[in-house]
């Protein structure tokens, strides 16, 4: 049960539909107020779906908040029309619209909480719903009594105890004809199939409600555990490490989904085709809801915008002649010494060339098709099966600047990883360059 004293000088807003439910936590958290010092509102939403019922029914709220001195917020749709927008089901167009107008009074600072009336049926019913529908674990443990500014003060009352403290304090209330309509899928449940289960199963709706308690606990540990997984490459992008912990790896990577904005549309092909990423090559990409790209990369899977997959700053330039004055290749800098540097370099290696050794035309470029480095002790590799020997990441074989012909497919250096046979220093070697490579 929620702790109400934690609610003090807080202004908690009760979605009141007026039915029984709603009505009795209305009175309930009105009753209270004074005791715990929070301060007390409402808010009743008209869907437009019955008619002069529903109007009647926000008659009914308007008077008893009058009555009870609780200032009311009031808002309408029509939820029939929003759903054929929104080629949604009524009840998932009600519920957005519900929940929509719910943020907007909390983002407009003019409350800091909302209650709901959901209670220990609700709670029996939703997790059937969800399991019945495919949910993991996460979906199984059903609802919390606080979520953000939600909050569920009844969610330990079962349905009998919410009508019993109608009955005891002679609450008026109104009853929605449609919650009696078995053509809506959670009426069935309630109405047919919870109650065969506790005639089957004595207990069975609170059973199932402390099942979903035990799930929660179960699931938050998952995603504790899970955020071990978790870090940010060198580019910014969030990355998920390589694992075969299943369980671990799926949360990781929805934590990391909905922090790039991921918040719904996703399902769990999405999430069995990320786990499957890792067996394939580097550099295989997913394509994700909401415009995020997941991608292999050598320390695991990289999540990021497909807006921001163009991670170098400024334009990428084409080439430039070798010189002392170095390159700005967009992700990476290079620079030319006379002498060893004294400089820190952690991630790539400072190269040392014969300058004597390297052609006047040789210029500055990126990586084209056809390119070869000569090995040491001769022969020539192509640069593909050289990146790969070296396990140089498939996302920075593009980005790495190379010292290399300017028409022809000879490459003298790759920038911070090694250079060519035929521009090693020697002996006779009189003029040495070296060359670093730093991350922008």
């Amino acid at each position: 049960m929620l702790n109400l004293s934690d609610f003090s000088k807080k202004r908690i807003c009760v979605a009141v539909s007026g039915g029984v439910d709603s009505v009795s936590l209305l009175h309930y958290l009105r009753d209270r107020q004074t005791q715990y010092g929070y301060r007390l509102f409402a808010v009743h939403l008209e869907h437009g779906i019955r008619g002069e019922e529903s109007l009647a029914d926000m008659r009914f709220v308007q008077t008893l908040c009058e009555k009870w001195s609780v200032p009311l917020f009031i808002f309408s749709e029509n939820c029939l029309l929003r759903a054929e927008r929104e080629k949604n089901s009524l009840e998932t167009a009600a519920r957005n619209f519900r929940y929509e107008k719910f943020e907007e009074l909390v983002k407009a600072d003019k409350v800091d909480y909302i209650a709901l009336a959901h209670h220990e049926n609700d709670e029996a019913e939703t997790v059937l719903f969800r399991i019945a529908r495919g949910a993991a674990l996460s979906g199984a443990k059903g609802m919390v009594e606080q979520n953000g500014y939600v909050l569920r003060p009844f969610l330990s009352w079962k349905k009998a105890e919410i009508v019993e403290y109608a009955k005891a304090h002679n609450l008026e209330y109104c009853i929605d004809k449609t919650n009696f309509e078995l053509c809506a899928t959670r009426n069935k449940l309630r109405l047919k199939v919870l109650p065969l289960l506790e005639e089957i199963v004595p207990s069975a709706t609170e059973n199932i409600a402390r099942f979903a308690a035990l799930a929660a606990e179960d699931d938050g540990y998952l995603y504790a555990e899970s955020e071990r997984l978790i870090q940010k490459d060198k580019d910014g992008r969030w990355l998920v490490a390589f694992s075969n912990a299943k369980p671990l790896f799926r949360r990781a990577c929805l934590t990391v989904m909905k922090t790039l904005g991921v918040v719904r549309d996703y399902t769990a092909v999405h999430l069995e085709s990320a786990f499957a990423l890792q067996n394939l090559e580097r550099g295989a990409c997913l394509s994700l809801p909401q415009g995020v790209i997941a991608k292999k990369v050598t320390e695991g899977i990289v999540f990021y915008l497909q807006a921001d997959e163009e991670v170098f700053t400024g334009e990428k330039p084409s080439e430039k002649p070798f010189s002392k004055n170095g390159f700005d290749g967009g992700r990476y800098a290079v620079s030319v010494y006379s002498a060893m540097p004294d400089i820190a370099q952690s991630e790539w290696k400072i190269l040392t060339l014969d300058l004597d050794k390297l052609p006047k035309s040789a210029v500055f470029r990126f990586r084209r098709e056809g390119d070869g480095i000569e090995k040491f002790g001769g022969g020539t590799k192509s640069l593909k099966k050289f990146f790969n020997e070296k396990k140089i990441p498939v996302e920075d074989r593009e980005l790495l600047p190379l010292i290399a012909e300017k028409d022809g497919g000879k490459v003298y250096a790759v920038c911070g990883v090694e250079i060519a046979d035929e521009v090693k220093v020697t002996e006779e070697t009189e003029r040495v360059v070296y060359v670093a490579v730093e991350r922008k």
